[in-house]
């Protein structure tokens, strides 16, 4: 069985909206993977940086798969999940990320939630991660209340339905066969100073 790491870099940890939409995604995929849910706010109190490395790489190398989540604040991703991205950043290109495959969902209020979006599946690409297509949405208040209103134009707002097609796709990924290839990374020191 294949297994996915729920990472959830929201500030709302367990109990905000962002997790509503991660219980949505778990009942899409039922009993075909297993999941381990990592919620980042969380694991960062109880941990150092130096104690998350070795925990964090444990966890990742268990993983087939991904889910990454978090609300919007002032157009970006929460700093957990920011956190997350600093200390795994030596991992760009090995094996704990490579070509992994992984959905991105995001939550906001009204705007910059997009910007989130592209921003992270574009770091997540970068580090070695797959992106596989229509695995990454906004779902916003304000798309919620505009579809709410029953329209023609509904269609174009994401909506929790886009969840069962999300969670399909990162599924559909997990199976195929790849040959990917990695540019050369510098492991050595990622802090290391380079201007004299």
């Amino acid at each position: 069985m294949k297994k996915i790491l729920v990472l959830n870099g929201s500030l709302g940890e367990q109990l905000g909206n962002t997790q509503f939409i991660l219980d949505k995604m778990r009942i899409h995929l039922g009993s075909t993977v297993q999941l381990e849910f990592l919620h980042l706010q969380d694991f960062f109190k109880n941990h150092t940086h130096q104690e998350a490395i070795p925990q964090l790489a444990h966890k990742l190398n268990w993983a087939d798969g991904f889910i990454f989540s978090t609300g919007t604040y002032w157009d970006s991703w929460g700093s957990p999940l920011q956190t997350f991205l600093e200390i795994t950043t030596s991992f760009e290109g090995g094996d704990l990320f490579f070509g992994k495959p992984a959905a991105v969902v995001v939550t906001m209020h009204s705007v910059g939630g997009k910007g989130v979006l592209s921003r992270l599946q574009g770091v997540l690409n970068t580090m070695g991660i797959l992106i596989p297509p229509m695995s990454g949405m906004v779902y916003s208040l304000a798309g919620k209340l505009a579809i709410e209103k029953e329209s023609s134009w509904s269609d174009d707002f994401w909506s929790l339905q886009d969840l069962e097609i999300i969670t399909h796709n990162l599924v559909t990924s997990l199976q195929i066969k790849q040959n990917f290839k990695s540019w050369p990374v510098d492991h050595d020191d990622p802090k290391r100073i380079w201007i004299k």
